[in-house]
């Protein structure tokens, strides 16, 4: 499995390690910590943080591509793929449906300066998102033309959404009492 992301990872880390040391600041100092309701809501911020900037990718499997996303995550099968492209967003066509994957694009600098380049240029000269553009593209073919690919398939991030749901309420709830 190869994994690729977008360029919100060292914001993403930054922003959890400035979660962890909020939180531990306020653990540590006595009288003069944070309110009672800062706790939750930082760490929903942790969780946003993660689900946000940290989680969304692609990754290419064997058979099948994974455009991950914030709160879902979706399996293509390459077989069943009509057309795929890396723009700000990946955007995959399945049977006249789009599905987009917000986990890794290349900036419009990036686009145009791989159509200057052109196909024919040593791979060195291309964006990393040309590239993997060309590797979908190449597993788009059927790999056994007598076997049905199998089905687009969703999965929820189901740990993101109940932790962002409690500590929501959490939040919410220690607000309007404390």
């Amino acid at each position: 499995m190869e994994r690729y992301r977008s360029g919100g990872t060292i914001s993403g880390v930054v922003g959890m390690a400035a979660v962890v040391l909020l939180l531990g600041w306020g653990l540590v100092s006595n009288n003069d910590g944070m309110a009672p309701w800062a706790f939750p809501a930082l760490v929903l911020g942790g969780v946003l943080v993660w689900a946000i900037l940290l989680r969304p990718s692609i990754a290419l499997h064997r058979d099948e591509l994974e455009l991950r996303n914030v709160l879902h995550t979706r399996f293509v099968p390459f077989a069943r793929i009509t057309a795929f492209r890396i723009d700000q967003m990946t955007v995959v066509e399945v049977d006249g449906k789009r599905y987009v994957g917000s986990g890794f694009g290349r900036s419009r600098l990036t686009i145009n300066r791989d159509a200057k380049v052109g196909p024919d240029a040593p791979s060195d000269r291309h964006s990393v998102g040309w590239l993997v553009e060309e590797k979908v593209r190449r597993r788009m073919r059927p790999h056994d033309a007598v076997a049905e690919p199998g089905q687009v398939r969703r999965e929820w991030a189901w740990a993101e959404i109940g932790a962002l749901a409690v500590l929501a309420l959490a939040t919410l709830v220690t607000l309007l009492v404390a």
